[in-house]
């Protein structure tokens, strides 16, 4: 008799079998904690890692494949295209990052698949094809950057697909922007903004603008590694200043600017715009709400620079054409500006000079290097912000001439020279004196800093950083709180309360002592004040050698500065 089957079910507990795949956050902080050391890649020399990502997006099917012997972190893509598993590798990490995978993924997926997601268009082949036909570039037609790109690529920072180079470069001329313009660049870019907070530009060995990163620990956000990093930190929008209170020191008042004027044009609805389609009106619509005139021709020359910029890398195509937002194509209403009170002020007597010469000398003691500074630029007529970059090594009193590179000058062009007259030679003695004074014992340690005027202000343990010693920090610093002293003490030796004075005006001083000394003869004054050019002549040919113009300026000096006198140590 046979038995009868028993069809009951087991009601054994159904177990998993296989592994559960870990998933990694579509993220660059997490992708950056990866490490090979903690995946167990047993006889395979690649290992797959699936991103955390929203269901039905463009990333869908995003891996991120990690190499057993180097370690290097890929973008890979799976996908399913007649009924096979292929994959298509996008970029390594971190030559590409996130923001610009996400870009691509969804270009693929606007390119590559129909409106369900499914792909109807093989990606691998599309690369292939290209690879195989090669064709002329279409260069006339402009790519499609939008502001903002241009101005990370202008600052420095890393596009895809774009040779990088320095930040801040020159619009017509070689070269690149030094400090205090990559400064003043930068605010009007992208600054008005706690970014600005991370970012601090000094000028460099070649006298060009360089940027160095700090961390801000108020705001809890980390030192940036580079350009890229710091807009990455700080995206559009993101960490906005919302208000920007200031003190007029004139009106001894605050004032307060709307939110308006502060941003940036990096986190304004303009950025968003294609460099290429960026008309006049546009602009004039944008800065109208801008503070000041003065502010908004600050704002044109950077929508220019960017402009010129974009030309340059060839990102405008092949004829673009001249700017559209320079020479006045950009109207803006002119407002009656205030009367600058240095304009037309300048020492022009030698009883002038001599009472600026004999306040100087009795400031000298509480003021040390700061008195001789200007001292300095009233006998040479240079600019104070190459007398501060001045280095003892310049000075050649065998010779009777000191050396002024391109890199510290301001036209940049070419290597300049000045004569050292005797009361020049006397005053440079009295600076170099300094270091075996027994008044000023700290002035000994610096006769390992390089720099003519070097500052006081340093910490004994980095005198031992050589690097310290040799960079720009440890040059004079700024003269604000000397100023209104010496203006102080002049008004009260002349018994002039009204007595205006700022370092502003010693080079004019030197220019209208010169035109009188001489007759007038501009072309000398030229070359003694180094100015651009007076004509096209004077540009090009007459030029006088090292001895003829020290007999310019000892004519200027000796009828003048006669009182100067070395000083004893």
């Amino acid at each position: 008799m046979t038995e009868k089957l028993d069809t009951k079910l087991v009601a054994n507990e159904i177990t998993q079998t296989c592994r559960r795949k870990q998933k990694v956050i579509f993220r660059d902080s997490s992708i950056d904690k990866v490490d090979r050391t903690n995946i167990t890649f047993g006889n395979r020399r690649e290992y797959l890692i699936k991103f955390d990502v929203p269901k039905g997006s463009s990333l869908k099917g995003l891996n991120l494949k990690i190499s057993k012997t180097t370690g290097k972190k890929y973008f890979v893509l799976s996908i399913w295209f007649n009924n096979r598993n292929q994959y298509y590798t996008i970029g390594s990490y971190p030559n590409i990052r996130c923001k610009d995978v996400e870009r691509l993924c969804l270009q693929l997926a606007e390119t590559h698949q129909d409106h369900r997601g499914v792909w109807i268009k093989n990606p691998l082949q599309t690369r292939s094809d290209e690879k195989r036909i090669v064709e002329k570039p279409d260069t006339t037609i402009a790519k499609g950057y939008t502001i903002n790109e241009v101005i990370e690529a202008y600052c420095g920072a890393e596009l895809p697909g774009e040779q990088t180079e320095r930040g801040f470069s020159k619009d017509r001329k070689e070269g690149y922007r030094r400090a205090k313009s990559c400064r003043n660049w930068f605010r009007y870019m992208a600054g008005y903004n706690h970014r600005n907070t991370l970012i601090r530009f000094y000028d460099d060995d070649q006298g060009y603008g360089a940027a160095k990163f700090l961390p801000n620990k108020h705001l809890r956000v980390a030192k940036p590694t580079d350009m890229r990093d710091l807009f990455r930190k700080y995206p559009p929008q993101k960490g906005i200043i919302k208000d920007r209170i200031y003190y007029n020191r004139r009106k001894k008042q605050n004032y307060t600017i709307p939110a308006s004027q502060n941003y940036s044009i990096y986190d304004s609805d303009i950025g968003k715009s294609l460099i290429h389609e960026l008309t006049p009106g546009d602009i004039e619509a944008w800065i109208r709400d801008k503070s000041s005139w003065e502010i908004k021709i600050d704002y044109i020359k950077v929508f220019v620079s960017l402009w010129i910029f974009a030309r340059k890398r060839g990102w405008l195509g092949t004829d673009p054409g001249e700017c559209p937002f320079d020479n006045g194509q950009v109207y803006v209403k002119k407002e009656t500006r205030k009367q600058d009170p240095y304009k037309h002020i300048a020492m022009e007597t030698a009883a002038e000079f001599e009472l600026f010469w004999k306040c100087s000398e009795e400031m000298a003691e509480h003021w040390p290097m700061k008195a001789e500074l200007h001292q300095f630029m009233v006998l040479t007529a240079i600019r104070k912000s190459e007398a501060l970059r001045m280095k003892k090594e310049y000075i050649d009193f065998d010779k009777g001439k000191i050396k002024i590179p391109r890199e510290i000058s301001k036209t940049g062009y070419q290597d300049e020279e000045l004569p050292i007259t005797p009361e020049l030679e006397i005053l440079l003695r009295n600076i170099l004196d300094y270091e075996n004074d027994p008044r000023f014992q700290d002035f000994y340690k610096m006769r390992d800093f390089p720099w003519l005027f070097a500052t006081r202000r340093w910490k004994s343990e980095r005198y031992f950083n050589k690097e310290f010693r040799m960079s720009q920090e440890a040059r004079l610093g700024g003269d604000e709180k000397y100023i209104p002293e010496l203006r102080k003490h002049m008004r009260l030796k002349s018994g002039d309360p009204n007595l205006i004075y700022a370092p502003k005006i010693l080079r004019k001083s030197y220019t209208t002592l010169s035109q009188q000394i001489h007759g007038g003869r501009s072309e000398i004054t030229k070359e003694m004040t180094r100015h651009a050019s007076v004509d096209t002549l004077n540009k090009h040919y007459n030029k006088p050698n090292i001895e003829t113009k020290r007999d310019y300026a000892s004519k200027v000096t000796a009828e003048v500065f006669h009182f100067v006198r070395r000083r004893s140590a």
